[in-house]
């Protein structure tokens, strides 16, 4: 069959990695503080793998590696908390991964400041931009890793940061935003939400694709013509000495565009463009 895949090879620019890679592929989602608490002793880990498990009832699972003291205080105390610390923390975090909670007070050491959660008995780290407090229902083994499920009794957030009404994390002020965990040492925050189409019942998909792939490619022939005419008038005005401001037409004259000769501003004043 023409169109079977199984007759394809895969494309020439693509690479293999090892199977441990594709934990990777599926980091970029907020990175989590999860904090504990067992005999009156608070704990705090780094986290990014955690998941949505239900909507109804709210359940969520947290893997952590079976070697961690946080499987122990999890264990113990039958329930922690989801901490999204922002910007500001960031090395922070990439200190605390560094700590063993058995062997100090984690949170002494940042002295990071916290307050009391709603539902559990472990610590909330302030200034985070949300708080999800959870209940232990289940304990499973996977692996090298242990997973909790926990059932959500509680959810906090930050105005700043989460939008509760849109139900989506905010690019506001980079220093309000929450941090993304892309691995190892490197981080990230979101920048700006792309909103899809989504097709009407009388339109096929595949259609609609291509029509928005080529509406983009349209606007930017559109944008390149606009700025090879707003070129081509300035270089009239320049070549006749006139006072030209670039800034009133909105022109970056540091930028030039590909196959266009080079402009001469010798014969003219040119205002703006800094």
């Amino acid at each position: 069959m023409a169109d079977d895949p199984m007759t394809r090879f895969a494309p020439e620019h693509t690479v293999e990695c090892p199977t441990q890679d594709a934990a990777r592929l599926l980091l970029g989602g907020p990175v989590t503080l999860v904090t504990s608490t067992y005999r009156g002793r608070p704990n705090v880990m780094p986290l990014s793998w955690h998941m949505p498990l239900s909507s109804a009832p709210a359940l969520l699972g947290i893997a952590v590696e079976q070697s961690r003291h946080s499987v122990d205080v999890i264990g113990h105390a039958g329930e922690f908390a989801l901490n999204f610390p922002k910007r500001p923390y960031l090395h922070h975090v990439q200190y605390l991964g560094a700590l063993r909670g058995e062997d100090i007070d984690k949170i002494e050491a940042v002295q990071w400041e916290t307050f009391g959660a709603t539902s559990i008995s472990a610590p909330l780290l302030a200034d985070c931009a949300g708080w999800v407090e959870c209940q232990v229902v289940d304990r499973q083994t996977f692996g090298d890793h242990v997973l909790f499920v926990g059932l959500v009794v509680a959810v906090r957030v930050d105005p700043s940061a989460y939008d509760p009404e849109a139900r989506m994390w905010r690019q506001g002020e980079e220093d309000e935003r929450a941090l993304h965990f892309l691995g190892g040492h490197h981080y990230a925050t979101l920048t700006r939400p792309l909103e899809a189409r989504l097709p009407q019942d009388y339109e096929a998909p595949e259609h609609v694709l291509r029509e928005r792939i080529a509406e983009q490619l349209e606007l930017s022939r559109e944008a390149r013509e606009k700025r090879e005419e707003a070129l081509e008038a300035l270089r009239d005005e320049v070549q006749r000495g006139n006072v030209v401001d670039v800034d009133e037409i909105g022109l970056d004259i540091g930028h030039s565009v590909p196959g266009a000769p080079p402009l001469d501003l010798s014969k003219g004043v040119i205002l703006g463009g800094d």
